[in-house]
């Protein structure tokens, strides 16, 4: 039974087989052929309108496909595309080969050129208008030209353009020329102004025509109409000179002036007030009056003016001085009251108390007594720490607390301070109290601070001075900034008047200021004039500017005046007494001889 069974499964699947070969064999025999091969090979197939892809989208290759009429197209680069129709049949094969014909070659356009002269040479060239981006200069050669009628223009500086048409043939060189015509020159104006140079010893000083400034020395003034003018010459520490000079139009007029110029003084001022006024005035220890008041001959450098008014609390104030200026020092006192104190704890404890630079004499923890109403600097020192110091501000009666907690020295590499200012150039007064004496000025840093908390003190003439606290890490700088705030300004100035010989006596607008040498303060800004007089001297006389908060130095030379000689009036008035001295002689004598005759 069971072999019964494989006999009829092996019977089945070979009739199966069978079917598919003989399926095969039909399907085949329903297609054509074709074999496609062109000249070059290598062409792209299109069959049908769509482009073969595979093995059989170049040739040369063989498409199987099905009977009828079928349209191929091959494409080529460098090549024109080439098409044909082919009939395929069934089971039968058709052949295809195209002969691709090359692209033409292009013809050249057809050009020639231009060969461009002028005289004078240097003409730019333009072609039919064209001259941006032309750097052609004649003479020169345009290549390239479409052959035909064109257009060269050319432009020179000086020189009317011009144009002409030129016939451009194929291969050939076409000349243009032009020759300039020469241009006709312009006539020279005659000149309607003249000029003055204006030199003068020393240099650098300011030259004033008619009174309208016009520079500094050497200059020379152009544009000065003819006839008389004056020149004057001012330079700062001499003498004004002038003097007058005729112009002539189309010429120049030689001006030259020495100046007497007095030596720059070495020595400032500085000029002290207060309020309440008539406090005692020290500069730097040594009694200088009482305010208001004008120090005189102050070397040149910084200063401290210290004020001190019964009932009031002393109080001292830097000031830097220039050559030649004065400097302004303006201080309110502060009435005495009631002091304050200040409670001072540190970790750790037994700190030695420093207030205002000064060693109290205390360690913490300490209440100190006693200290005036302000701001004031506490600093503690202690063995194997770094010392810190803080600003405290104490009000009267009260008692202002100060914890420092101090910071153990180590290995640590000292920190710096930064510093900068609006407006630059302020000084570093001090630091935890010591003095800097005017070395540093901002921006700057102060090198080598030891870690902790510090004070800094700025001043800048003009400003109000500044302070604050800052904390300096090891190793690290702190930047400090600060924004000054200025002074008010002064409304005057002063006159500083020195004579050769001194003693002569001083007027100020004709009121009386002293004898030389005088500093006279408080003088309001504008002109005014200075008189001198001394016996057996010429009266000399000036005319000064003074600006608002400076100094303007006068320096005189009396020249030696005549002997008076006695009036007529004098001459008669002798005789007078000549004659009743006579008379009244001769009246004791009569009487004395009476006398005698009794």
């Amino acid at each position: 039974m069971d072999m019964n069974r494989n006999r009829i499964l092996k019977l089945v699947t070979i009739v199966v087989l069978c079917g598919c070969v003989l399926g095969i064999a039909a399907g085949q025999e329903d297609k054509g052929t074709i074999k496609i091969t062109s000249d070059p090979t290598g062409a792209m197939i299109e069959f049908d309108g769509e482009r073969a892809v595979g093995p059989m989208s170049i040739t040369p290759t063989t498409i199987t496909t099905s009977p009828g009429t079928h349209t191929i197209k091959l494409s080529h680069d460098g090549y024109q595309d080439w098409s044909t129709s082919v009939d395929v049949t069934a089971g039968g094969i058709s052949e295809v080969h195209g002969t691709l014909t090359p692209d033409p070659t292009p013809t050249p356009a057809a050009t020639g050129s231009i060969q461009v002269s002028s005289n004078p040479s240097g003409a730019a060239i333009g072609l039919d208008g064209q001259w941006s981006g032309m750097m052609d200069k004649t003479p020169d050669t345009i290549p390239d030209v479409a052959a035909g009628t064109h257009t060269i223009a050319l432009k020179l500086e000086g020189y009317p353009d011009w144009s002409t048409s030129v016939r451009v043939e194929a291969g050939r060189t076409a000349n243009v020329h032009h020759e300039f015509p020469a241009p006709t020159p312009t006539p020279t104006p005659k000149p309607t102004t003249g000029s003055v140079k204006v030199t003068s010893s020393p240099s650098g000083a300011s030259v004033y025509l008619d009174g309208t400034y016009k520079g500094t020395t050497t200059l020379t003034i152009n544009d000065v109409s003819p006839g008389k003018h004056t020149i004057r010459v001012s330079r700062e520490g001499c003498e004004d000179r002038s003097t007058s000079v005729q112009v002539t139009a189309g010429d120049t007029a030689y001006v030259s002036l020495s100046l007497s110029c007095p030596p720059a003084p070495k020595n400032g001022y500085i000029r002290v007030t207060s309020s309440p006024s008539s406090a005692e005035v020290r500069m730097d220890g040594a009694y200088k009056g009482t305010t208001t008041v004008t120090i005189s001959n102050v070397p040149v450098g910084w200063h401290r003016i210290t004020l001190s008014l019964s009932g009031y609390h002393s109080q001292s104030q830097d000031v830097d001085v220039s050559a030649g200026s004065t400097s302004y020092v303006d201080i309110t006192l502060d009435p005495v009251s009631s002091p304050g104190s200040i409670s001072v704890t540190s970790s750790p404890s037994k700190a030695y108390i420093d207030l205002d630079g000064d060693y109290t004499g205390f360690i913490t923890p300490k209440t100190i007594s006693g200290v005036s109403k302000g701001t004031h600097i506490i600093k503690l020192r202690y063995s194997g720490y770094y010392d810190w110091s803080t600003s405290v501000n104490v009000a009267s009666g009260r008692t202002a607390d100060v914890y420092g907690s101090l910071t153990v020295k180590s290995s640590q590499t000292p920190g710096a301070i930064s510093v900068s200012s609006t407006p630059s150039g302020a000084y570093v007064k001090s630091l935890d109290g010591i003095s800097y004496n005017g070395v540093l000025r901002t921006p700057c840093t102060i090198p080598d601070v030891n870690p902790g908390t510090h004070v800094i003190e700025l001043t800048l003439a003009g400003y109000e001075d500044w302070s604050t606290s800052v904390g300096v890490n090891p190793g690290e700088t702190a930047a400090v900034s600060a924004t000054l705030v200025p002074k008010a300004t002064p409304t005057t100035g002063t006159i500083s008047v020195s004579s050769e010989p001194s003693g002569a006596n001083v007027y100020l607008d004709n009121a009386y200021k002293g004898v030389t040498p005088v500093t006279i303060p408080d003088v309001p800004t504008g002109a005014h004039t200075v008189e001198l007089k001394l016996d057996g001297y010429s009266d000399w006389t000036t005319n000064v500017e003074v600006t608002s908060g400076s100094s303007q130095p006068v320096s005189a030379v009396m020249a030696k005046g005549p002997a008076p000689t006695p009036t007529p009036e004098s001459t008669a008035t002798s005789g007078v007494f000549a004659i009743c001295a006579l008379i009244i002689s001769g009246i004791i004598v009569a009487k004395m001889r009476r006398y005698k005759k009794r």
